[in-house]
């Protein structure tokens, strides 16, 4: 007996040794703290000034560069680098933006046409120094360039890989429109061109100066058709320094087939008129010249004069073409 008690209290005491030293249960796996997602870097731009093509204000560039930089600011998403100080030359537009940490320039052209100006605007990657947007627009009014910042701004977005939503505008609205001039304002006042597309008093004969045939002026065909009115009133004008200048309200596609018609009863006058046109004079940038062909005919339908002029402005192609007629036909004959 006192043999089983023996074997049992060393059987309990092993048992009890075991148990006091069990291992203690591990504690939970802490749940790993989730990794914040980096918030990508804005892309950077620098908006060099434009170039003015023509006789209009060379400020205007800038003015139309700080624009842009104003409006595509209030919007967000873009950083917007100073330009370079001082002014470095459009050959070293690329270089520079390398130089300055920019991932993208942007710059372009202005062409003063008539009351509106024709950009030429491009879009340039310092990755590659490829031009990877470029497009052309005819803009009048301050609406329209800012219609034409939102439309840069996204594009660069969209080549970065942006997401729109991303980046809200840090305003509710764009920047308000000048409270003097308004959203409808054209912008060549507030570029400060007018001076130069709207010229002041050119020196004109005296009534009883001109001589005594006149000119009846016929609409000028202009392309785009939107300038046929504005290039119209630009040649009657021009035309007006020299001879005594009519309007005509005769509507008509073939002048020497409706001379008749359009002189009437005035068979001793001649008709003026002519076509408007823009044309590239540089493939690589893209550069326009404001294209005006002057035709002045004879009541019997034949052409006595015609002449082609070119400016940087829709007005001054119409005076280079009619000086060249003043030259040639004092007398109207």
């Amino acid at each position: 007996m006192r043999r089983y008690l023996a074997i049992i209290a060393v059987l309990s005491a092993v048992l009890l040794t075991g148990l006091g030293h069990r291992p203690p249960k591990p504690s939970p796996t802490p749940s790993p703290t989730p990794t914040a997602t980096p918030t990508p870097a804005l892309p950077t731009v620098i908006i060099y000034p434009f170039t003015v093509n023509g006789d209009a204000d060379k400020r205007a560039g800038a003015k139309l560069a700080a624009l842009y930089t104003s409006e595509i600011k209030t919007m967000g998403g873009i950083v917007i680098k100073p330009v370079p100080t001082p002014a470095v030359d459009r050959k070293m537009y690329l270089t520079a933006a390398i130089q300055n940490g920019a991932d993208y320039y942007f710059s372009g052209y202005i062409t003063p046409v008539g009351e509106e100006v024709a950009l030429v605007q491009q879009l340039v990657s310092t990755t590659s120094g490829a031009i990877i947007w470029s497009a052309t627009a005819q803009i009048s009014t301050y609406g329209d360039a800012i219609d034409q910042a939102d439309t840069v701004r996204k594009v660069l977005l969209g080549h970065a890989g942006r997401v729109e939503a991303q980046y809200q505008a840090q305003q509710s609205a764009a920047t308000a429109p000048p409270v003097s001039n308004g959203a409808q304002t054209n912008i060549g006042t507030i570029l400060g061109i007018f001076h130069r597309m709207k010229p002041g008093p050119k020196p004109t004969l005296a009534p009883d100066k001109k001589p005594k045939r006149g000119i009846l002026v016929v609409q000028v065909a202009a392309n785009p058709s939107s300038l046929n009115n504005s290039a119209t009133v630009a040649l009657a004008l021009s035309l007006d320094r020299a001879y005594l200048v009519g309007r005509s309200a005769v509507v008509t596609q073939n002048i020497s087939s409706d001379s008749r018609t359009i002189c009437g009863a005035l068979t001793n006058e001649t008709i003026a008129s002519g076509e408007f046109r823009t044309e590239a004079t540089s493939k690589l940038y893209r550069n326009t010249s404001n294209v005006f062909t002057l035709r002045i005919y004879r009541c019997d339908g034949s052409v006595m004069f015609s002449n082609t002029g070119r400016s940087g402005s829709m007005g001054g192609a119409i005076d280079n073409a009619v000086n060249a007629y003043m030259k040639d036909h004092p007398n109207n004959d």
